[in-house]
């Protein structure tokens, strides 16, 4: 996928339009036409503008865009900001918790069943 097809994508995918895009990262909304669309040359073609750093910056950091998917090397298109924001340690010590609580637990079902005897 080009890049103007990934820009026209994250547009579409938080339902705005090209206007209030560009307006929220602050450029003119013939800046995004011009990526999305081209511009119309005179033999009536259209010529697409590569977006620069600052606009691809801005949609980074403005809507939280996965770098690597502005590049199509990633396919998750936004930063996952639960995923950064955990604490690896913290999370293990809950995960050592709960595997102790589940073996107590299986433990005590186990020894609470009443034993088969055969009655013969």
């Amino acid at each position: 996928m080009e890049i103007h097809e990934i820009i026209k994508e994250i547009i579409e995918e938080l339902n705005l339009s090209n206007n209030s895009f560009a307006s929220k990262i602050g450029v003119t909304s013939t800046t995004i036409d011009s990526i999305t669309s081209g511009r119309l040359q005179p033999d009536g073609s259209r010529k697409r503008t590569k977006p620069g750093y600052d606009v691809l910056k801005s949609i980074i950091e403005i809507f939280e865009v996965n770098p690597y998917y502005l590049f199509n090397m990633s396919q998750q298109m936004f930063k996952n900001k639960e995923l950064e924001n955990i604490d690896i340690s913290a999370l293990t010590s809950d995960l050592d918790l709960i595997k102790k609580r589940l073996e107590k637990l299986e433990k005590g079902a186990i020894e609470s069943k009443p034993s088969l005897k055969s009655t013969n």
